[in-house]
């Protein structure tokens, strides 16, 4: 019964583990798609304004440069914050649940095959050898 109930944590800590990391990849892509509906907002509503305020003391070059660095900022900004990779650590905890109940569902798998042959045996020096010999494929098995 153990071994069915540690596949069933496993299971749904992996499916938590899943679930979290979309969201997280939902939020990253609506970041960026802030970031860039704010750079067509920028480019757009607030260019004209700004370009005829700065070219009133200066020709109207140095005005739109001034403007470009401005938006290489505000731009900077913005697409790092979208792609910074920040780990989820409810998705962090479910995959070490996950990883802990597969190995104990190996360590129940290797015991059981280990003692299987025992039991069945008529010899008990058969029935080491097939218990060693069934361990050491489970082992290796499990180790992949």
């Amino acid at each position: 019964m153990q071994f069915f109930r540690l596949l069933r944590v496993a299971a749904q800590a992996e499916g938590l583990r899943w679930r979290r990391m979309g969201r997280g990849y939902a939020i990253q892509a609506a970041l960026g798609l802030a970031a860039a509906a704010f750079a067509l907002m920028l480019l757009v509503m607030l260019h004209v304004a700004a370009l005829i305020w700065l070219a009133e003391g200066r020709s109207g070059i140095a005005a739109a440069l001034i403007l470009a660095v401005f938006d290489l900022v505000v731009l900077a900004v913005l697409g790092w914050l979208a792609a910074r990779g920040v780990e989820d650590p409810v998705a962090l905890g479910a995959a070490r649940v996950r990883d802990d109940a597969l190995q104990q569902i190996g360590d129940q798998a290797t015991r059981a095959a280990l003692l299987a042959p025992l039991l069945k045996s008529q010899s008990a020096k058969k029935g080491l050898i097939g218990a060693a010999v069934t361990a050491a494929v489970v082992g290796l098995l499990t180790r992949r």
